[in-house]
Order: structure tokens, then sequence, then C-alpha cells
């Protein structure tokens, strides 16, 4: 056999040049020229400068954003494993590699919002749990005031039940949950009504969420005994039974069913993704989603009315080799993303985020 043809030599080598930041898409392309000019991280030595969400600008003034990303690295209510308190630090830095060009939908979120990482959320008494609920509701509550969509990242899912509060501020939300375990057990636990196994029995005693419009994916282990106020209160809990037999597309289903048209929010656990995938989390379960049954479940919301997000319970102490973390931000991005077009769909105009 002989070599390639002279014309096809030529073909290649035109499609060959060309510089490192340019893509077919004009778009696109505008988009990564215009992060070069404003001195953003695109294709350098992301792990050199200041570490933000997503290469995000760092921003404080909510009046300057449209989706914030917020560290919660609150640990003081977890039940098993400590170290989620640094899992927004982990976060942070595998997202410097994640985005910022969704790689299925061209979706960049910079370009529709003002994105911004507006820091973690800073506790004065990070041992005490009734003073750290109080001081999350606070924060979200300026979140709802000034019209940010959140997407959170902790810290023990604890944390869920005080963003709800804040968000919804006595206008209930529904919930897409995913997760091992339900998180609805009644009473105290370790000393504290307000605690990990109790999140969303209390954010629906704040009517925070509306339990006929919640949602719970993936529900499994020796703790299922314990979610009766799930079935009993109208929340439609899929356990992980359940869902081996709908797959994917049913999951969706139920979700567009139990949801509708309305606003929700979308919380992730960790531990909701099976321990071979994701290890590094607060209190692991075997049998339960892969990373890509998640991933297909997050793309199928698109064209929801999501009002914020979170990943919860990544424990950087048990995540060999950052794989739990580099998953947990690759999900956020995918979150980032439906935040963006939900946040432009609900307000009907876009703003660019700026890093200078």
């Amino acid at each position: 056999m002989g070599g390639l043809s002279a014309d096809k030599r030529e073909r290649l080598k035109a499609l060959a040049k060309g510089d490192f930041l340019q893509s077919s898409d004009p778009a696109i392309d505008a988009f990564l020229k215009r992060m070069e000019s404003e001195g953003a991280p695109v294709f350098s030595d992301v792990y050199s400068g200041e570490m933000s969400f997503y290469n995000a600008p760092r921003k404080s003034e909510l009046a300057d954003m449209d989706v914030a990303v917020v560290g919660v690295p609150f640990e003081a209510s977890a039940p098993v494993r400590a170290g989620t308190r640094l899992g927004p630090r982990s976060f942070r830095e595998w997202s410097k590699v994640r985005g910022p060009i969704h790689d299925a939908w061209n979706t960049i979120p910079f370009d529709l919002c003002s994105v911004a990482d507006h820091g973690d959320v800073v506790f004065d008494s990070p041992h005490d749990v009734d003073a750290c609920i109080a001081r999350i509701a606070d924060v979200y509550a300026g979140f709802r005031g000034a019209g940010v969509a959140p997407l959170s990242v902790g810290g023990v899912h604890t944390m869920t039940h005080p963003i709800l509060k804040g968000l919804a501020a006595g206008e209930p939300v529904g919930l897409v949950q995913i997760d091992a375990h339900a998180d609805t057990a009644r009473g105290s636990f370790q000393g504290n009504l307000l605690n990990d196994c109790s999140v969303f029995l209390n954010a629906a005693l704040d009517e925070a969420i509306d339990p006929e419009r919640t949602i719970q994916i993936g529900i499994r282990g020796s703790l299922s005994a314990y979610w009766d106020f799930s079935r009993e209160s109208g929340m439609r809990v899929m356990p992980m039974a359940e869902v081996y037999e709908a797959g994917v597309s049913g999951v969706l289903d139920e979700i567009r069913r139990v949801i509708g048209d309305g606003p929700f929010y979308l919380t992730l656990d960790t531990d909701g993704i099976d321990a071979t995938y994701l290890p590094g989390t607060q209190l692991p379960e075997p049998f339960g989603l892969t990373t890509r049954e998640v991933l297909l479940i997050l793309r199928g919301l698109r064209g929801m009315d999501m009002v914020g997000a979170d990943i919860v319970e990544l424990c950087p102490p048990y995540d060999p080799n950052g794989i739990s973390a580099n998953t947990s931000a690759a999900l956020g991005f995918e979150m980032l993303c439906l935040l963006a077009e939900a946040h432009v769909g609900r307000h009907g105009e876009n703003r660019k985020t700026h890093w200078t």
C-alpha cells in the first residue's frame, strides 16, 4: 500500500492550520477569545492563581450576579464519616478542569448569566448545629431577595434544609432528590431535631418544600424502614429496586409527573451514586446509581424550572486520587448549565459573566 494521495495530504494540512483557541462554532470561538481577553484561565495553567468554582470570578455583591456557586463547609451533624467540611475545597480544585462549554448542548453558562464564585458560608460557631443552620438560612434568604439562583457544594446534607428554608420563604417549591436515604426520620438524632436524618421532614414542616411535589430517587439500604413520613406525607419515593426496573426514562417520566411545570430544587447526595463509582462520600451505600445514569437524569431535567441545586456529602479524606471530587464537579457543571438556562427562561434576558 502506498501513502496518502497528494490531495489528501494537502487537505489535512489545511485543516490543521489555525490557533488553539479556535472553534468551528462562532459563538464558542467568541466566548473563548473573550475569556482570554479578560484574563480568565481558559486552557492555561488552571492551577495557578486564584482557585474558584469553574474558574468563575469571585464576587460578593449579589446585584452583580444571576447564579452563585457557593461552598457550605458544614459537617457538625455528620453521623458517620468526618471530612465533609473539606468538600467545597476539593470540588473547587477539580471544577477548574470542568467546562466551560457543555459537551453535548454547547451551552455556555457564562454567556447566559453572570455567574460568580460567592465564596464559602462562614460559620462563627462551626460545631453548633442550630447556629450553623440559622446562618445558612440567612445567607440563602439573601439570594432569594436578590433573585440569585444558587449552586451549593457541601457539606453534610443537613445544609439543604436551611437552604430550602431561605429560598422558599413560605412559598414551597418542588424537590428532586437523588439519594440513598430519604432523610425524613421522625424525632431527634444525636440530640438535635435538626439533623442529617430529618432534612426533608424539617423542610416540609417549614413549608420550604411541597411533599406532593417531591420525588426521592435511589433510596436503599438498612435505614429504609425509617422513611414512613415520606410516603405518608405524599412524597414519591422511588427505591433503587424500582429504579432498576424503570430505567432512566421511567425515572424522568415520574419526575415530570410529580414536579410538573412549577419551580423545583435539585439535591444530589453523593451517596445516591454507587460507592464503586464515588467512594468519597459521608455514608457510602452499595447497589446505587451509576454516574452515567445520574448524568442522564440530570440532562433529562433540561427545560424545567430549576431554582437552585446542590451536591452534598463529598468527603475528601475517603476519596482516592480525587475520583469522587472530579465526578462531582463534572455533575455540578451539568447543574450549572441547567440553572443558567432556567434563569434565562424565568427572566427572559441574558447577562454575560465578566472577569474584569
